[in-house]
């Protein structure tokens, strides 16, 4: 067995020496093109920066002898994206970075989807573990090839929101695109390091791989202001964008569109781009909570040292936010769209404001009901009702009920078994049994408020309910 994984090792080197060989002269060919004008002044730059990028992807994913661009092409590749005041070139880079990393993964899964291949020497947009005089530099200044650090990273988000009532010329909506596009793409290459990373963890428990991950390393930065990072997060996925009057389309598609014309193409544009940048946060705040969770499972297994540190758990943060800020909960689940992360946070969040029963003087017949979910517990007779109902209020109590049972709509049967207390060769239906309680809680809540006005997203909840439970008798 080593002596096979040696040979392999030995290949894997030999592959990439010969690689390196071929890609030295290709890095001459296509860097000549960048260098034949130095000044950034002259009325060649647009063309040349165009043509360079199209010999990157001519030589690394048209031509047949194709092999992977040098970690200097990639740097200069990253710092057009950054420096360019083109739509046309900002786009370009743009798509040309996303389609390298699709067809040169830094990290992935063979034999199966049971070894975990990482490329340490790649070229990376990360300035992971560097936590120098750089992290006061601002991410989105402009003529910077340098990677992104933690606090870069953190400042790159922040601007977002800033930047979302900043449109008071073109030059600024198109350096605000620029931006975002460059945040989407950074979250693509966390996506793409971390998800083969935790997968592999998943499977064979193996955290070093893990902790090693452009995630991992982002948030136990001593740079990053990591509850901060977790609210901005919360306040982008919370703004509210205007839709657009055709069917939403792939970032990709829509980027193509933008290159094509100037002024119209970005306002037009604009509100897509919005769009696919709040997704691009969601997708950074479900791999923190999954981190969060593989973490939870390392420490169980006694595979985390004190080298890994202490951080609080995403979920925690969140349910903080929303109890200071509760204005923020209907915009923030009705944009959070993974269905059993959704569950978990309103049903800790529930739980949250459910009053504790006293066990020392609680007699038997008062015991919860185990197969009342999480969700419901505060629901059960009228004394705790009337506390949630004091501590929360009946508008954001049902707001919370109705996405719960959206979110139960969505989630595998398995588990909603094991969300709602059943057992799984009991025969009953879990979506049921959900919906009853459901039903229950907003019962309880007009038995205490005779004049409580039920929401339209209650009703719409009620009435879905009413009619799954129809369904199934």
């Amino acid at each position: 067995m080593k002596h096979e994984n040696k040979t392999t090792e030995q290949k894997m080197e030999n592959s990439k020496r010969k690689r390196s060989l071929s890609n030295r002269g290709v890095e001459e060919n296509t860097m000549a093109i960048l260098e034949s004008f130095c000044s950034y002044d002259s009325s060649h730059i647009h063309d040349d920066r165009l043509a360079f990028l199209e010999a990157v992807r001519s030589s690394a994913i048209v031509s047949e002898n194709r092999s992977p661009p040098t970690n200097k092409m990639m740097k200069a590749i990253f710092g057009i994206m950054r420096d360019e005041k083109s739509l046309e070139v900002i786009i370009a880079s743009y798509r040309l970075l996303c389609e390298l990393e699709k067809h040169y993964p830094r990290a992935y899964l063979s034999n199966g989807d049971s070894e975990l291949v990482v490329f340490e020497e790649a070229w990376s947009p990360f300035a992971v573990g560097s936590d120098g005089s750089s992290s006061c530099r601002n991410a989105a200044e402009k003529g910077s090839k340098e990677p992104i650090n933690a606090a870069d990273f953190h400042l790159l988000l922040a601007r977002l929101i800033e930047g979302f009532d900043e449109m008071e010329s073109s030059e600024t909506k198109l350096e605000l695109l620029a931006e975002m596009m460059l945040f989407i793409y950074l979250i693509t290459i966390l996506e793409a390091d971390f998800l083969p990373r935790n997968q592999a963890f998943l499977a064979n428990s193996r955290w070093i791989p893990l902790r090693e991950s452009f995630l991992n390393k982002l948030l136990v930065s001593r740079t990053m202001n990591y509850k901060g990072l977790v609210k901005d997060c919360l306040n982008v996925i919370s703004i509210p964008f205007t839709p657009m009057d055709h069917d939403s389309e792939s970032f990709e598609t829509t980027a193509s569109k933008l290159s094509e014309s100037s002024d119209l193409a970005l306002d037009l544009s604009f509100p897509e781009v919005q769009k696919h940048a709040c997704e691009a946060v969601q997708k950074l705040l479900v791999m923190m909570m999954e981190l969060d969770s593989s973490r939870r499972k390392a420490d169980t297994q006694n595979l985390t040292t004190r080298i890994d540190g202490q951080r609080i758990a995403v979920v925690d943060l969140i349910l903080d936010e929303l109890s200071y800020n509760k204005d923020m909960i209907s915009p923030f689940l009705q944009a959070f769209d993974e269905p059993e992360l959704k569950m978990e946070i309103v049903s800790q969040f529930l739980q949250k404001y459910t009053a504790k029963s006293s066990t020392r003087h609680r007699r038997s017949t008062d015991s919860v009901d185990s197969s009342v979910p999480g969700v419901f517990k505060g629901f059960l007779n009228d004394t705790s009702t009337k506390a949630i109902v004091k501590k929360l209020g009946a508008e954001a109590i049902q707001v919370l009920l109705a996405h719960a049972l959206q979110a139960s709509m969505s989630i595998s049967k398995d588990k909603l078994v094991e969300i709602s207390g059943l057992k799984e060769d009991d025969g009953s239906n879990p979506l049921g049994h959900f919906c009853k309680n459901l039903i229950s809680a907003f019962t309880r809540l007009k038995k205490i408020d005779a004049h409580l006005e039920i929401l339209p997203i209650g009703k719409e909840a009620l009435f879905t309910a009413a009619s799954i439970l129809s369904a199934g008798s």
